[in-house]
């Protein structure tokens, strides 16, 4: 729609300058976990809130976002299963099928779709701080506390967030203990200590440690030498700590890290005074700041690897690192080999996805390394000297997606291990149509549609396998496969995500129709038809014939989500022409595979896969 009159006069563009503290011109910000977010077009001010374009807003706080422009509406989920649907210029969100009344509706401007921001995040559990002093709107992940599961020998932590958590793990001595902060994440409740006495842990305590930016910090006081594994829930923001006590034969000195957490940009959350990463008395536990205490900006995320400062030569004093070495596969090793045991510090930075081992009091002898690795998650290996005065060699392990990693130091070794597993535990059935006897539709000139599906669901299928996501196939050679059979593979194989690939034809004698639509039938489908039906339209420039809904076959009988894509119209004869070429054939194939990445990132795996 476009605004009267009347309402114009209630919006006020933030773009325009203002002073911030410093006295310096800024635009009103928006930084989600830390992370700035470019927005579409600029914020507005509409009736005391402020109302944010949707693109790209919610995916760093863990969800998805899809506008319909059919129905005027705006879907956003997330892994816990979280549902909120906002229409335009209604006053209620519709939140798991309850109604919850916003400040203001969202609104269509210059055919963006705009959100009240601070409401719709508050209704995904977020934290939020708008700091007009700054021009900044803070949005932060929840911590709500920590609960401790004894398993028989080990101990289980689960630390409960409303969204994604950034964990940055180090181990402290002189007492020893184990520190995991977990950056940009707000802890509401008062200072909690958990005695534990079993599993190598005296106690676990927790507390926000800092608030520039806000850090929560875990503490974990042990009684002897432990191993620790960290892993995301993949239907819910919790992350699970696992410690137990180290076998007798293993040597001393293990770094946890976190097993998968979404990556986002970190600073060592010690105070200022102690170098960074160097081991100090035990962190006073403070009290959580006041909720209406502002945050300042979060601090820029530091390089992720740098060559030796001028001047730079080894030191008797300290470790020296002599070399790493990368032993590639399904289970990829980065060995570190050096010179003295090491306490690495451990974070985890984006765009692209990296993992960043700093050690600290070492020098790194061979100047700098880069050794491309080359798996399907893993694009190379950098190590250097980052930083003299105090010494920090740093290893950056670059990777194309996040994986389940452990860190183990032994010895004078530290061994990174990366497993290179499938996404979440999805598997995506990929759904050539027609085939075998039944041709599909013929184009003009006498293409086949049977024959363009194949060809684009096995450049799917390779597409998504180099991603490390699992894929089965309906069929994979020109073979006839009755409807009820293609939900019955995608059911007995495990499937959790269905895909079909269409080729569009109109009626005999109708109108030339051309174009890009998708279809969906249940509501949890409806996020993954838009997400794709986006990055086709984006890719191929063909008419978007947008999302819909139909009663197929596939569609009807699937339990999981399900979507059937009709690419373009085989009947139209520029687009048969279209569906010819290889090169369109391949973009297709990656803007599907794009979509159905973009769906897995924040739906969960369903109970029993």
């Amino acid at each position: 729609m476009k605004l009267s009159g009347a309402l114009l006069l209630t919006v006020v563009l933030l773009a325009s300058p203002s002073r911030s503290a410093s006295g310096q011109s800024s635009a009103l910000r928006l930084v989600v976990n830390g992370q700035a977010v470019s927005l579409a077009a600029s914020p507005i001010a509409y009736n005391g809130q402020v109302v944010v374009p949707l693109p790209g807003i919610v995916e760093p706080f863990g969800a998805a976002a899809a506008w319909l422009p059919e129905e005027r509406a705006i879907l956003i989920s997330n892994r816990t299963r979280t549902t909120i649907r906002l229409r335009l210029n209604d006053p209620y969100a519709v939140v798991n099928g309850q109604p919850r009344l916003l400040p203001v509706p969202a609104l269509l401007l210059r055919d963006l779709p705009y959100i009240p921001a601070l409401a719709v995040f508050g209704l995904l559990g977020a934290w939020t701080h708008l700091d007009e002093r700054e021009g900044v709107l803070y949005v932060n992940s929840v911590v709500t506390g920590v609960t401790v599961q004894r398993t028989g020998g080990s101990v289980r932590l689960v630390v409960g967030a409303t969204g994604p958590v950034q964990v940055e793990t180090r181990t402290l001595t002189n007492p020893d203990r184990i520190a995991l902060d977990l950056r940009h994440a707000v802890f509401r409740p008062t200072d909690q200590e958990v005695p534990v006495g079993e599993g190598g842990i005296v106690r676990a305590r927790i507390s926000q440690f800092q608030t520039r930016p806000y850090v929560t910090r875990i503490v974990l006081d042990l009684a002897q030498p432990v191993e620790v594994r960290l892993a995301e829930s993949p239907t819910a923001f919790d992350l699970t700590v696992e410690v137990r006590p180290r076998p007798a034969t293993a040597r001393p000195a293990q770094a946890p890290a976190p097993a998968s957490s979404p990556a986002a940009p970190s600073a060592p959350a010690n105070p200022p005074s102690p170098p960074p990463g160097a081991p100090g008395p035990p962190p006073a536990v403070p009290p959580a700041p006041p909720a209406a205490a502002p945050p300042a900006p979060p601090a820029a995320a530091p390089p992720d690897a740098a060559g030796p400062p001028p001047g730079l030569t080894p030191q008797a004093a300290g470790i020296r690192i002599l070399q790493v070495r990368v032993e590639p596969g399904p289970v990829t090793r980065v060995v570190v080999e050096g010179t003295g045991p090491m306490q690495p510090v451990v974070r985890e930075l984006p765009d692209p996805d990296r993992l960043v081992v700093d050690i600290p009091d070492s020098v790194f002898v061979p100047v700098k390394q880069e050794i491309p690795v080359g798996t399907p998650a893993i694009e190379n290996v950098r190590a250097a000297q980052f930083q003299a005065d105090p010494d920090i060699t740093r290893v950056v392990v670059t990777l194309r997606r996040k994986v389940p990693y452990t860190i183990a130091a032994e010895g004078t070794t530290l061994v990174i291990t990366l497993t290179d597993g499938p996404v979440r535990g999805h598997v995506v059935v990929v759904d050539p149509g027609h085939g075998g006897r039944d041709p599909g539709a013929i184009g003009p000139t006498g293409l086949v549609e049977k024959e363009v599906n194949l060809d684009i669901a096995l450049r799917l299928r390779r597409l998504l396998v180099a991603d490390g996501i699992r894929v089965v196939m309906t069929r994979e050679a020109d073979a006839t496969v009755e409807l009820p059979d293609r939900v019955r593979i995608a059911r007995e194989r495990g499937g959790t995500v269905f895909v079909s690939i269409h080729a569009n034809a109109h009626a005999r004698g109708g109108p030339v129709q051309s174009g890009t639509e998708t279809y969906f039938l249940n509501a949890h489908s409806q996020a993954l038809a838009q997400l794709v039906q986006d990055e086709l339209v984006r890719a191929l420039g063909l008419p978007n014939r947008g999302v819909k809904t139909a009663n197929f076959y596939v569609l009807r009988e699937s339990t999981i989500p399900a979507i059937l894509v009709e690419v373009a119209f085989i009947s139209h004869p520029a687009e048969e022409a279209r569906l010819r070429e290889e090169a369109f054939r391949e973009r297709v194939a990656e803007a599907i595979a794009r979509g159905v990445a973009r769906f897995l990132v924040v739906f969960p795996v369903p109970a029993g896969h």
